[in-house]
């Protein structure tokens, strides 16, 4: 048979330890060979959450956006170059062909 194991996260009002005793306490009461096991986690600041949320939804704005562009340039790039007559792997950015820079 599986183990199964909860993980859980619980508010703490007073202290960390009273807590922690108060779940040892509640728990032996109804499955006494149920073991407890205790990890700390690091209080996060006050709007650390919210912060990484709003960066993540920039990160997806900005993404979408860079890529738009990229796109754009890439297909002027190519205009240009049936225009010209100049062969695209003559193009290079960073010594390196416009091709390759654009979908690496």
């Amino acid at each position: 048979m599986a183990s199964r194991y909860w993980v859980v996260s619980l508010p703490v009002q007073n202290s960390a330890s009273s807590l922690w005793s108060r779940l040892q306490e509640s728990i032996s009461k109804h499955a006494f060979d149920t073991p407890l096991y205790r990890f700390n986690i690091r209080n996060l600041l006050v709007g650390t959450l919210d912060s990484l949320r709003a960066i993540s939804d920039d990160l997806v704005k900005s993404n979408s956006f860079i890529e738009g562009v990229s796109q754009k340039i890439r297909r002027q790039i190519e205009e240009l170059d049936k225009v010209s007559g100049v062969v695209s792997s003559s193009l290079t950015v960073d010594w390196v062909p416009v091709d390759s820079y654009l979908t690496r």
